[in-house]
């Protein structure tokens, strides 16, 4: 065996120090995160947009000292990725709605954001927050739209589908889609709450079963149906609604009593080697600049207060009167009860 002299010793410890002084500040990795940074999201048009300006524009890799890598994939993909890595996450990132969110910070597979290198969380509205550990980029408001032409008044509540005369023209989104959402968002207007849904039950049954409702399967579907004027009014979103507007389809949106503010944004995985990249990118997706040009392509408002939208936009900006018409929802009694009022959607509502 080699003999070492104190000299030798103390030089060892010295350099060893130095190292993970050189890691701690960020000028090394260690050796589990020789792999690029990866964030996860839906693919597609958003994808590409999310990478194109908050990613590229927002100069994260050179911000953060880091090479960043997106991985494509549907949010519910991803989020069973994570569950099934248990504390090592095939991603460092990745862009999800309140209902996932619930999900994996349950399993304890979040870390809460730093908020120290998130300046921009604190011009965030409370309303697109969750804890410690997600903020929304965009506001994503799922409450009513309508037909414009076809229709003289803007709808005041969802009692408007129940119209006579609008029978067989109003759309109820398919419960695989956000009928689920949508419902839970009608039952607290209708005074119901997440272990009684018996009030969003019975309105959902009478809208399909007397008033001929048209099953909506998913966006793109709704909105041929709006476009063909095969439905005039049903619960949709608002950022479709205005691009619906943008192409001349006279259709327009309300955040009625019972209106869901449903976000998507990145939260900071559990055993992540990039951390402080990780906050980083957060901080960069809440950048009111960004937020903007983010909301020009996609046409949902922004969720930073400080976000100033151009004069052409102002049609999409979120209100406090439209916030004040949102419901909150325990995410976590929606996941965990979502086989039973499913069996209560097949039995009740579709018959």
């Amino acid at each position: 065996m080699q003999a070492y002299s104190r000299r030798d010793v103390m030089r060892a410890m010295a350099m060893m120090s130095a190292s993970i002084g050189a890691v701690e500040a960020g000028m090394l990795r260690p050796a589990r995160a020789e792999r690029d940074f990866i964030w996860a999201s839906t693919g597609g048009a958003w994808g590409e947009h999310l990478n194109a300006i908050f990613v590229q524009q927002g100069n994260f890799a050179a911000d953060a000292k880091v090479t960043p890598t997106p991985s494509f994939q549907l949010e519910s993909i991803a989020s069973s990725k994570i569950l099934v890595a248990n504390g090592n996450p095939p991603y460092d990132v990745s862009d999800h709605g309140q209902a996932e969110v619930t999900v994996l910070q349950k399993a304890g597979l979040l870390l809460p954001y730093k908020t120290a290198l998130i300046p921009n969380y604190a011009d965030v509205y409370d309303t697109a927050k969750m804890g410690d550990f997600y903020a929304s980029t965009s506001f994503l408001l799922f409450g009513l739209a309508w037909n414009t032409k076809r229709i003289a008044k803007a709808p005041t509540s969802f009692d408007a589908l129940l119209a006579p005369d609008l029978k067989g023209k109003v759309g109820v989104p398919a419960f695989g889609w956000y009928g689920m959402y949508w419902m839970h968002g009608l039952n607290k207007a209708l005074g119901g709450n997440e272990d009684n849904m018996d009030p969003g039950m019975k309105f959902a049954a009478e809208l399909v079963r007397k008033n001929s409702a048209v099953i909506v399967e998913n966006a793109d579907h709704a909105r041929k149906l709006f476009q063909q004027e095969e439905i005039i009014m049903s619960p949709f979103w608002n950022g479709i609604s205005a691009q619906l507007q943008k192409a001349n389809v006279p259709v327009k949106f309300e955040a009625v009593p019972g209106t869901l503010a449903i976000g998507t944004g990145f939260v900071i995985l559990k055993g992540t080697p990039y951390e402080e990249a990780a906050n980083r990118l957060v901080n960069i997706t809440l950048d009111p600049k960004l937020q903007v040009a983010f909301s020009s392509w996609n046409m949902y408002p922004p969720t930073n207060r400080r976000a100033v939208l151009p004069p052409e936009l102002d049609n999409i900006r979120v209100t406090e009167a439209q916030l004040a018409n949102t419901v909150q929802l325990d995410w976590t009694k929606v996941a965990d009860r979502r086989a039973e009022y499913l069996k209560r959607w097949n039995e009740e509502v579709l018959g």
